[in-house]
């Protein structure tokens, strides 16, 4: 009865990581799809084929359909790899409109950016989130210097809102409870009012 057990929870736990897998797309689908969604998500599009020819740090950019219900739009990895989730671009999603799919690529690239500068025994996952954070921020500022404020706005409102949240087992919301207090924080608030009303 023991052994049952023991093999029961085995295949259960496989399950759950298989579920995890992402759900990989060759590139002539995924260019598809990214052609596609030019008209729902025209500046995410734009930027996201600009970084890929001129961010350096991305060695790789691969799409996928996540198997998890309401999981992360993008992800990044030491090795240089940004993986998106398809399907916010297939099937839209409330809260993630183009803007804030540029913020969550910008958060990406910003991992990308602690990975580079702090060696591995020294990264914590709070620390990579709110460089990651910081760096969406820094890069939604430029655009907002060249008259498109909405990204950067969508970032402070989604920040400030998962700064509220209780889950401190995630390392974003810690990142964000002492982000949302830091005068770096206050100076993109103020540029935010003085400049994009």
């Amino acid at each position: 009865m023991k052994k049952i057990f023991l093999i029961a929870i085995a295949l259960f736990a496989f399950q759950a990581a298989w579920a995890q897998q992402p759900n990989f797309i060759d590139a002539a689908t995924a260019d598809s799809l990214l052609k596609q969604s030019e008209a729902t998500f025209p500046k995410f599009c734009r930027e996201l084929t600009y970084i890929r020819t001129h961010d350096e740090l991305i060695k790789q950019v691969n799409f996928s359909r996540s198997k998890i219900l309401n999981g992360s739009p993008a992800s990044a990895s030491p090795r240089g790899v940004i993986n998106i989730d398809i399907s916010y671009l297939e099937h839209p999603k409330p809260d993630f409109d183009d803007n804030r799919l540029i913020v969550v690529l910008y958060h990406e690239i910003g991992h990308l950016h602690y990975f580079t500068i702090t060696p591995p025994a020294d990264r914590a996952p709070m620390n990579s989130e709110k460089a990651a954070f910081e760096y969406s921020l820094l890069k939604t500022k430029e655009m907002a210097e060249k008259g498109d404020c909405l990204p950067l706005k969508t970032g402070l409102k989604f920040m400030k809102l998962r700064s509220k949240s209780n889950n401190l087992q995630d390392p974003h919301v810690r990142a964000l409870k002492l982000m949302v207090t830091e005068p770096l924080y206050f100076d993109y608030l103020k540029y935010a009012k003085e400049h994009c009303g």
